[in-house]
């Protein structure tokens, strides 16, 4: 039980650092500016196979990449988010956090585009948890 208590614990820090990490990313580490925002769905996906910029194929991977833990520590954490539905509308919750933020102080740029892709990363994240249990229960099994 101890051992399980420490495990849990060490989770918790780690999704709190996890959390701070993206808090600075987007928020604590930009200068404010004049508030912007782009309501166009898509446009980096757009911009990217209209002009071959990496720099959009950047964003979005980047953009999905930086959910995908929000995404395995609320199921692994938190029993009520062990619920597909759950977690992605939990990962919109959290860009739109981000996004209102960033729009409100302007530390960023309000995206629809990161509201998908953030989204997308946070199921991708609960899908790795999950093939991660089965893979432990498969592992498990044969011991």
């Amino acid at each position: 039980m101890k051992k399980s208590n420490s495990v849990r614990s060490f989770l918790k820090f780690a999704f709190f650092i996890y959390l701070f990490a993206v808090l600075y990313i987007t928020f604590l580490s930009r200068e404010a500016e004049e508030t912007r925002s782009n309501f166009e769905l898509f446009n980096s996906y757009i911009m990217f196979f209209k002009y071959k910029n990496d720099f959009y194929l950047d964003m979005i991977v980047y953009n999905i990449i930086m959910t995908i833990p929000f995404g395995i520590f609320l199921p692994l954490l938190y029993k009520p988010f062990r619920s597909f539905r759950r977690v992605a509308f939990a990962g919109f919750l959290y860009s739109l956090l981000i996004e209102i933020s960033q729009f409100i102080s302007g530390r960023g740029l309000f995206e629809l585009d990161d509201l998908f892709n953030n989204t997308i990363g946070a199921m991708l994240g609960y899908w790795l948890y999950i093939l991660f249990n089965k893979v432990m229960i498969y592992i498990l099994k044969d011991k």
